[in-house]
């Protein structure tokens, strides 16, 4: 609904939203990854992941909808199966949050946009969810599948492998040898997605780290995170809110390390460590759409008089993001 009154207002389809990144993974799967950079601003596509674009592909074959419409619509879908997702997610790790609190945190988040916008985000929710799920039922060898599906839609998907780690090390000694096999493909097939990815990096470009280097032509070199936060307070302004996200989310890691959610606690905390090295530009979309960082804000808003006091703040919050996507805002890419 938010949604629509925001593109009434400003005169614009609500599928017609294909900007930013979008427009990057919708080049992608129009004419896949290119050979060389841009001469005036050396920039390339090789800084966006593979899985999103393929499926827009395989979509836009069955059905010969335009590519950005595929996009858009596929990233609304992803959405609503992230949502479902974290719900279940949230109970596996924490029966105290509501199913309907746990739903509108996703929902309602105000960078819940990028649900709705063609971007990544819904698919790494998802998938991230769907890893922890089966991480729970020890399910080793689904968790390799959904862990290789992952590392194939951003960076920090390959970060899933630490809490595999943790958890097969703890079960391997008294597994019995068709468990242990199974931990042990489970664990190798984690990073097949990003190994696919380098592999045809470097058949097209000849650089199979052609994603991290490129990173430079945006203005994202790699910098030491303390000297990006501390940055990021003296700028004021978005800097600022960027850089309090940023501790905010450090600290939630920690808090998750320290009350014994190692598994949660470690992938969060390299998920928002390891980006914060190029910077606090897209720092929100890295943190709001982790599903520990959201099931740490769900269980501090689980109660009913903090729902009802920070639900509208974020509806507001959300309403605020769609106006500014619509105006075409270059600070929400």
């Amino acid at each position: 609904m938010i949604e629509l009154l925001v593109a009434f207002a400003y005169h614009r389809h609500v599928l017609d939203v294909c900007y930013w990144d979008c427009k990057w993974y919708a080049g992608i799967s129009l004419h896949g990854y290119a050979q060389t950079a841009t001469a005036a601003n050396h920039q390339a596509n090789w800084a966006f992941f593979p899985l999103f674009p393929l499926l827009v592909v395989l979509i836009n074959a069955a059905t010969s909808l335009s590519i950005p419409l595929v996009s858009v619509l596929l990233g609304k879908v992803l959405f609503l199966f992230a949502i479902y997702a974290f719900i279940e997610f949230s109970k596996r790790y924490s029966e105290r949050v509501p199913p309907l609190c746990a739903g509108m945190i996703v929902a309602l988040s105000p960078y819940a946009l990028y649900g709705n916008t063609g971007y990544t985000e819904p698919l790494f929710l998802l998938l991230t969810c769907v890893f922890f799920v089966f991480l729970k039922d020890r399910r080793y060898l689904a968790c390799g599948l959904v862990g290789a599906l992952l590392s194939a839609t951003r960076v920090p998907g390959i970060f899933v492998a630490l809490p595999y780690a943790i958890v097969v090390a703890q079960q391997f000694l008294p597994a019995s040898r068709e468990q242990k096999l199974e931990m042990v493909l489970g664990g190798l097939l984690i990073p097949l997605g990003l190994a696919l990815f380098m592999l045809h990096l470097h058949a097209v470009t000849g650089d199979a780290l052609a994603f991290i280097h490129v990173q430079k032509a945006w203005g994202r070199p790699l910098s030491n995170p303390w000297s990006v936060i501390v940055g990021g307070f003296a700028q004021g302004k978005i800097h600022l809110i960027w850089a309090l996200m940023s501790v905010l989310a450090l600290a939630a890691s920690l808090f998750l390390i320290f009350t014994r959610r190692l598994t949660l606690g470690l992938f969060s905390l390299f998920c928002t460590a390891i980006p914060l090295w190029t910077g606090l530009q897209s720092m929100p979309r890295y943190i709001w759409w982790q599903a520990p960082i959201l099931l740490v804000l769900a269980n501090v808003i689980s109660r009913r008089a903090t729902m009802i006091v920070l639900m509208p703040i974020f509806v507001l919050g959300l309403a605020y993001m769609y106006i500014a996507w619509m105006a075409v805002k270059s600070w929400v890419v």
